[in-house]
């Protein structure tokens, strides 16, 4: 049975279990990486990517990964980020949640789309696609698959390649929440923390 959110906020570590590695410690290579991607803030990177440096190869080889489901995506960006927040609330991640809270304010999702995000595929005022949109994330959270009814109505919106890209979005993202907690990854000041409402 999923936790719920109270119990998903318990599980994360109040401190890093891998501290990120500051850039004056890292290689050449890595310190080009970051600065090439504009992953730095501040003098030094993001929590995430400083953590995952400490897995130089394994960072280079994800970065490109990562940037095709974000800004490299079939989907329409304001898509992609509707979907990462709900999978980022239905792991309880605040660490997801928060970074890409930022991202979707600056690119003008409002805060009644986010307040939306947070009841789910019910809430009133989605569009018929955004609302499956939601239902498919929630399925394949829950069920690891998305039935036949929502796929096919998801196909009338979504070509096979934004279908294709849409499993991996969701997959990619509850993938980077369970590193997160268990790495202990600490939500940078000043970023939003996770509402509180009924898991689903």
């Amino acid at each position: 049975m999923p936790k719920s959110q109270d119990e998903l906020r318990q599980t994360y570590p109040s401190q890093p279990r891998v501290t990120p590695l500051p850039l004056a410690e890292m290689s050449e290579r890595t310190r080009e990486l970051i600065f090439k991607n504009n992953l730095a803030s501040h003098g030094e990177p993001l929590a995430i990517f400083g953590t995952l440096a400490r897995h130089p190869k394994l960072l280079a080889s994800w970065l490109p990964f990562g940037g095709r489901l974000l800004a490299g995506g079939s989907l329409e960006r304001r898509s992609t980020e509707l979907v990462i927040l709900r999978t980022a609330y239905n792991m309880g991640n605040e660490y997801e949640w928060g970074q890409h809270i930022a991202i979707s304010l600056a690119m003008g999702i409002d805060r009644a789309t986010i307040e939306r995000i947070v009841i789910g595929p019910s809430a009133d005022g989605w569009s018929p696609f955004e609302a499956l949109l939601m239902r498919a994330t929630d399925e394949l959270h829950v069920e690891r698959y998305i039935p036949d009814n929502t796929w096919n109505a998801l196909s009338k919106h979504l070509n096979e390649t934004q279908l294709i890209e849409l499993c991996f979005l969701v997959g990619h993202y509850e993938m980077l929440a369970m590193f997160l907690r268990t790495a202990g990854v600490q939500l940078e000041p000043g970023k939003e923390s996770l509402p509180h409402h009924d898991y689903i």
